[in-house]
């Protein structure tokens, strides 16, 4: 478990200029992205892309100004300036992902332009972070209280929620949609099997990075001569030291809480990658027989609600648990169910309803489309049939009947047999409205 691939030392910069550069990159790549979805000319984009940059960069430099200048002054030195695995593999991620999207935009019928996908995968990495941010933060109030706020923006300190950042990339997502005029869930359905083939190479990033860690595993820990045992352990500062690693660099490899005790725990990183590729294999095949618009989204969220609540029995444990042996990386309600376990259980169950739901709905559509379902008949013809009955039949028939077409009498009017309530009859239009709004 290597948490750092490549290290480059410390570095004397200017972090007011640093900070400025990139809001200047992201705020450059939305503007062309807004550009582009709306077709402008180049004096206009370009115009549009000077706002940006105004605004942003006016934003970034006042909020800097009021939380960070005085730990950032200018000439600070950054020590242990280093590329992390955690970092790297969540590039990979979005990188794979977005040229797997661009192969499979080819087949598409009509195929989904290059530029298009580029520009909406710079809302979605903008999103994903930002969602998985924020989830992160709500789910961990105790740790960015008082002094500690502005610790939110420090994305290097704590962590990222997925549940967020698929929230977040849905959110931004949409957004891109509505500015693009695209059919929302037509892109969800074609873009949501790269989510899980990304978080693949995120998981294995946070197995090198030595987060989302499992619980002890005794049948490995109990038995030294367990194959790719060193595999289970996470190392401390101490390991590596006694690999031949200077001190001051060992601190930076430690995997921490994951590193408590050196026993062997549960990959549970791995558990959650293997069982995402997977997922990403049924959905590509799963496209082909989607039954409605946002079919195959809700069947990630039913698959993955699944893999995730499995999981976390692997990581069933507080990561400040007093006794080391019962440390685990998730957060533990009522003793009994994690936070995740309790997401993907209300999650899965909303996705499971709602995909028995429409399913029912597109195919009661598609019958009486093809002319397969029984049609309801017009009141007059059925008054005419029940007319011309022998009346034999109408003396056996059903004593319900027989009270309805009394009431019938009372009222004015017969009851037909067979004729729907009015407020529960089938409007063919309305559900051809109502199957285009999926």
């Amino acid at each position: 478990m290597y948490k750092i691939l490549i290290y480059f030392g410390s570095r004397q910069l200017n972090p007011l200029w640093l900070l400025l550069i990139i809001v200047s990159l992201l705020l450059l790549a939305l503007a062309q992205s807004y550009a582009s979805a709306r077709k402008m000319r180049f004096t206009a984009a370009l115009v549009l892309s000077l706002g940006f940059l105004v605004v942003g960069n006016a934003i970034a430099y006042f909020a800097f100004q009021a939380w960070f200048a005085k730990d950032y002054p200018p000439g600070y030195t950054f020590e242990h300036i280093s590329i992390y695995s955690y970092g790297f593999m969540l590039m990979v991620s979005f990188v794979i992902g977005t040229i797997w999207l661009i192969v499979q935009g080819k087949r598409e019928d009509p195929q989904v332009e290059a530029d298009t996908i580029l520009d909406l995968m710079v809302f979605i990495i903008v999103g994903s972070i930002i969602g998985a941010r924020l989830i992160y933060v709500a789910t961990q109030p105790g740790q960015y209280a008082g002094e500690h706020l502005k610790n939110v923006l420090k994305i290097t300190e704590g962590g990222l929620s997925i549940h967020g950042g698929i929230m977040g990339a849905l959110a931004f997502g949409w957004l891109y949609c509505r500015i693009k005029g695209l059919d929302y869930w037509r892109v969800v359905d074609f873009a949501i099997p790269g989510v899980p083939l990304g978080m693949f190479f995120g998981r294995i990033g946070c197995f090198l990075n030595g987060c989302c860690y499992g619980i002890k595993c005794y049948a490995v820990d109990n038995n030294p001569n367990f194959p790719f045992r060193n595999w289970f352990i996470f190392p401390n500062s101490e390991t590596w030291q006694a690999r031949d690693m200077p001190a001051w660099k060992a601190v930076l490899y430690d995997a921490g809480h994951a590193a408590i005790g050196l026993y062997a725990r549960h990959p549970a990183q791995l558990y959650e990658a293997i069982g995402a590729i997977l997922i990403f294999w049924y959905l590509i095949n799963f496209r082909k027989h989607k039954a409605f618009k946002g079919h195959v989204f809700l069947m990630f969220v039913w698959l993955y609600s699944v893999l995730r609540f499995l999981v976390e029995n692997f990581r069933f444990g507080n990561p400040d648990d007093p006794e080391p042996m019962k440390i685990g990386s998730s957060i533990v309600l009522w003793n009994f169910i994690t936070v995740a376990q309790l997401a993907s259980l209300i999650l899965g169950i909303v996705a499971l309803f709602l995909m028995q739901d429409l399913k029912r709905r597109a195919m009661l559509t598609r019958l009486l489309r093809e002319g397969k379902a029984p049609a309801v008949k017009p009141k007059a013809e059925a008054e005419e049939e029940e007319e011309e009955e022998p009346e034999e039949e109408a003396v056996e028939a059903p004593a319900e009947e027989a009270a309805a077409e009394h009431v019938g009498e009372e009222g004015g009017e017969e009851a037909p047999e067979g004729e729907p309530d009015e407020d529960f009859a089938y409007d063919e239009e309305e559900d051809e409205e109502e199957d285009k709004d999926l």
